[in-house]
């Protein structure tokens, strides 16, 4: 209800300012923000449920998933450095997976803004890509942050959940859903580790074979 509360005041505002040309321009700003902010919900939120519904169609192909950490750490390091925050990177030449590189690359890009999100300043944020014992790919992001409270780490995955602690942080509560909905559609796995004043590493683990007609499978 936040966004839409939002939206509602900046309305308010103008309606009382209607002879204020720079108020109601500053409204309708607003407006058009919480309106993108309510989309962009919306379509979270369908791309949630059809992922868990097993009907979103993914567009796999051979990926160097390795090459791909890679890049998108390079585009966050000017939001790393910002707040002072070193993006350490352990990663193989290569490690080839068959997946939808523009899904993984949000699964990704959304793990790796958090773990930015949630670190406090001259800190650092490891990312690491492995194979387990089996073959399996798995991807890790390690943060110094604050940590996850005991009682929070079974309801982070859930649609709009937020902990105490991150609702200082502007957010929609649906990122970690996300990323859960599509590695599981991927038929892959998720988990977090976490200490509270410590940080949080979190992992997704991808199977080494995949089907490529684009569907989950049963």
């Amino acid at each position: 209800r936040t966004p839409l509360t939002r939206l509602h005041g900046s309305a308010e505002i103008a309606r009382q300012t209607s002879e204020d040309v720079q108020s109601l321009r500053d409204a309708l700003v607003d407006c058009m923000e919480e309106t993108e902010r309510v989309t962009t919900m919306l379509t979270t939120l369908m791309d949630i449920s059809e992922a868990q519904a097993g009907s979103m169609k993914l567009k796999k192909t051979e990926l160097d998933l390795a090459k791909m950490v890679r890049g998108l750490s390079e585009m966050y390091e000017l939001v790393a450095e910002e707040k002072g925050i070193a993006v350490q990177l352990d990663l193989p030449a290569s490690l080839e997976i068959n997946a939808d590189s523009v899904r993984l690359q949000q699964v990704i890009g959304n793990l790796l803004d958090n773990a930015i999100k949630y670190s406090p300043e001259n800190s650092e944020v490891f990312l690491r890509l492995f194979q387990d014992e089996s073959g399996e790919a798995v991807f890790s992001v390690q943060d110094q942050g604050i940590g996850i409270a005991k009682e929070d780490l079974s309801r982070i995955w859930d649609r709009l959940y937020r902990a105490d602690k991150s609702r200082t942080q502007r957010g929609l509560g649906l990122g970690l859903s996300f990323v859960r909905a599509i590695v599981e559609a991927h038929d892959g796995s998720v988990w977090v580790e976490s200490e509270p004043g410590k940080g949080s590493t979190f992992y997704a683990r991808f199977p080494k074979n995949h089907g490529t007609d684009g569907k989950r499978s049963p």
